[in-house]
């Protein structure tokens, strides 16, 4: 938080402690499993997960990667989107939105965001829309999902 006047009341934006203590001892039986089997890659653990989170969501597969780029590349290839392509983000995103993009050889085209939601405005994404403009990559942030429907 940002120090302020010491008279002023300060409502934390996001209580990650608080989330943690709620899970604290499930969070830890899994690592100390994960740190006894040393199995850091792939494994039983990723395995069973894949399998729950497929049946889930109603999927006849689901990969586990490494790290949020890595899916968000492995999305953009697997939509064919590659050299001479771009790709709609929203410009206050982290930069793995972009760098995935580029990743693939696509070229991230930066659009606003609607400043009351943090998410894509849509009459920026409408300016950005050219004959190469293959996706449009929104950003969930803030525990809120964009809205694909527009602003």
């Amino acid at each position: 938080m940002i120090p302020t006047k010491s008279s002023e009341i300060q409502v934390p934006f996001l209580d990650l402690k608080s989330q943690y203590a709620s899970i604290k001892e499930e969070i830890l039986e899994a690592v100390y499993a994960v740190l006894e089997s040393a199995h850091y890659v792939s494994g039983e653990r990723v395995e069973g997960f894949e399998d729950e989170f497929a049946r889930y969501i109603g999927a006849r597969y689901v990969v586990g990667v490494s790290s949020g780029t890595s899916a968000l590349e492995l999305a953009l290839q697997a939509a064919n989107i590659g050299l001479g392509d771009e790709v709609i983000v929203p410009a206050n995103s982290f930069f793995a939105s972009a760098e995935a993009v580029s990743r693939v050889g696509a070229r991230p085209v930066f659009a606003d965001v609607n400043p009351a939601t943090f998410h894509l405005d849509a009459s920026s994404v409408q300016n950005h829309l050219t004959p190469r403009t293959r996706a449009i990559l929104p950003v969930h942030l803030y525990g809120r999902a964009a809205d694909f429907k527009g602003d």
